[in-house]
């Protein structure tokens, strides 16, 4: 079988010349050691609508108001009768108009429990995916995705790129876009993506570790030129300490929110401007950073967004509380009032930006922290969540103090009973001779005030 038959099974509309831009990202001579292949699993079908996706991203742009629309109405009464969990917890009889904030919300945790029950009975399972979230929030979770909505990631990162005056052309013959890490151990793979026009992409992880010989990744980056590139502001920070060359149109944060110091000097090294990016695996992108710095504007038009107070009520326009997000374009998982567990307000006036899309203002949602080793090494939050999934919890606190001991209170899945000796031993494996104390609290996430807080560092991020 040649390595087109190979990739045209994860990439179907995959050409000649995107095979060829593959085998150049997997076999240059400082080439990383990839460990994935994957592929945007797209076919002919799903053009139509992630064409239409991408017009509506425009043109279904307008003044909202925090009453509930018609459509969220429309689609969630469709959806109450074939989704094993909402035929559970809205009463029959109930008008989802009247009633929208009498109803449950959903979270972290229920779908952690039971996934499937958030997969609407009708729904075809032939072209389902799993995604597995990062863990820089809390316990990993598994997520059903359709590749049609995964893919629909590319326009909105269009959107929020010419929204910032940085339009970029995509095209076979080159690679649009590094995602990059700087983790222990992660996922990494070069494929290429239909929706840029077959645009090379590769997620990179740059600890020396996963490269051939010193200076790999700068030679990788000079030669790819990456047009634009995504990661977490600590993967950014190392990126900067090793002076990676690129000249990207822009950088992309993702998975938490950026410090106005590094980002200041990441935009002066790169000459780029650095957009921050309100995303969730669950729900994907949310919001992105107004151009004017005047919080972050609802990104997809098919998303309804609430702020609920302590109690559960919702609250005032400018007043903070817990954001909560129905719609979505994920057939597999029809989100339903989900608690996303960050917080800020919403502010619903005229935008001196242009863009009429309510905005989150005050948005306190995952700050980078970063934990270090009893040697000082720094490790990131996703690679204690990776190896905390190893056991059978639900929801954790990991607490790192100023003298470096450490703290985890974890929520076991029902009717388990990890070992916190083993938990300890396994964690200290990862950090060195820290001092670490272990215990499990049944009702952690249950505080009224949001859910667990995954990470908490008294030491210092340095930029």
């Amino acid at each position: 079988m040649s390595t087109l038959d190979i990739h045209l099974q994860r990439s179907p509309l995959l050409t000649p010349d995107g095979d060829r831009l593959i085998r150049n990202l997997r076999q240059h001579p400082d080439a990383p050691r990839f460990n994935y292949e994957t592929g945007d699993r797209l076919h002919p079908q799903d053009l139509d609508p992630i064409a239409q996706f991408r017009d509506l991203l425009h043109t279904a742009r307008g003044p909202r108001s925090p009453k509930l629309p018609g459509e969220i109405v429309a689609r969630f009464n469709r959806a109450r009768t074939l989704v094993p969990f909402l035929r559970r917890n809205i009463p029959v009889g109930a008008d989802l108009e009247r009633d929208w904030h009498t109803l449950p919300t959903t979270s972290r945790a229920d779908l952690a429990l039971r996934p499937w029950d958030f997969v609407p009975d009708d729904q075809p399972l032939d072209r389902l995916i799993i995604y597995r979230t990062a863990g820089t929030t809390g316990h990993p979770v598994s997520v059903p995705h359709h590749p049609m909505a995964v893919r629909c990631y590319e326009p909105m990162i269009d959107f929020a790129l010419e929204r910032h005056g940085a339009r970029v052309d995509f095209d076979g013959h080159s690679v649009g876009c590094f995602l990059v890490g700087a983790q222990i151990r992660t996922y990494t793979y070069a494929t290429v993506l239909n929706n840029w026009n077959g645009a090379g992409f590769a997620k990179l992880n740059i600890r020396q570790t996963e490269w051939p010989r010193e200076g790999s990744q700068s030679r990788y980056f000079a030669e790819f030129a990456p047009k634009l590139l995504t990661g977490d502001p600590i993967s950014f920070a190392e990126m900067l300490r090793m002076d990676l060359p690129a000249s990207p149109a822009a950088l992309l944060t993702t998975s938490v929110a950026m410090s106005p110091a590094l980002r200041t000097r990441l935009a002066g090294h790169y000459r780029a401007p650095v957009i921050d990016w309100y995303s969730m695996v669950e729900t994907g992108p949310i919001g992105y950073a107004c151009p004017r710095g005047s919080g972050y504007h609802l990104l997809p038009h098919d998303l309804h967004a609430e702020v609920l107070g302590p109690d559960g009520s919702p609250v005032a326009a400018g007043t903070r509380g817990e954001i909560v997000v129905s719609g979505g374009r994920n057939p597999l998982l029809p989100l339903f009032r989900y608690r996303t567990g960050d917080f800020g307000s919403m502010d619903y006036s005229p935008c001196e930006c242009g863009d009429p899309m309510p905005r989150f203002l005050d948005l306190e949602g995952r700050q980078p922290v970063l934990i270090r080793a009893a040697d000082g090494t720094p490790v990131s939050t996703v690679d204690i969540s990776r190896l905390l999934r190893e056991f059978p919890l639900l929801l954790h606190e990991f607490t790192q103090h100023a003298d470096h001991s450490c703290e985890l209170v974890a929520r076991t899945l029902p009717d388990a009973d990890p070992d916190a000796k083993a938990i300890a031993e396994a964690m200290q494996r990862l950090l060195g001779a820290v001092r670490l104390d272990v215990r499990f609290d049944p009702q952690l996430g249950d505080r009224l005030e949001g859910k667990a807080t995954a990470y908490r560092s008294e030491l210092m991020v340095e930029e």
